[in-house]
Formats: C-alpha cells, sequence, structure tokens
C-alpha cells in the first residue's frame, strides 16, 4: 500500500517520492488545496474507497504516513 500512495505522490508532484521518508511533509513539494483534491481522487480510485469530506483535513493529507492511515480507515 504505501509504495502504491509514494507512486500516487510521485505522479501527482512529478518526483520521486521513494526515497521519501513516512514523515515527510507533502507541503514541501506542492502540496495545496489543489493538488490535495488530486491525491484523494487518486486514492480513491487506486484503492476503491470513499473518502468522506470530514476527513479531507491537512493533517490526513501532508505525509506518507497520514495518507496511508487514511486509506487504511476506509477499507
Amino acid at each position: 500500500m504505501k509504495e502504491q500512495i509514494k507512486q500516487i505522490i510521485s505522479d501527482v508532484f512529478s518526483v520521486d517520492a521513494a526515497d521519501y521518508a513516512d514523515d515527510f511533509d507533502l507541503k514541501e513539494i506542492g502540496l495545496d488545496s489543489m493538488s490535495s483534491v488530486e491525491v484523494v481522487v487518486s486514492l480513491e480510485e487506486a484503492f476503491g474507497i470513499a473518502v468522506d469530506d470530514e476527513d479531507l483535513l491537512v493533517e490526513n493529507l501532508s505525509t506518507i504516513a497520514s495518507l496511508v492511515s487514511l486509506v487504511e480507515k476506509y477499507q
């Protein structure tokens, strides 16, 4: 799962996220409201989940670890 999430990050931000630590702050590579929507949509498609609006918070989207937790919550 984590590798798939890193691939999504790589695709959305045009970076190589393979070496990013789980607690790397994605805002450092440009995470903002527009890109966070793209990340969430990609997660929903990749993992067959639907993220509730109340979970669309910066703390749920700002690191790879938080994205893993978010996906796990909905699987």
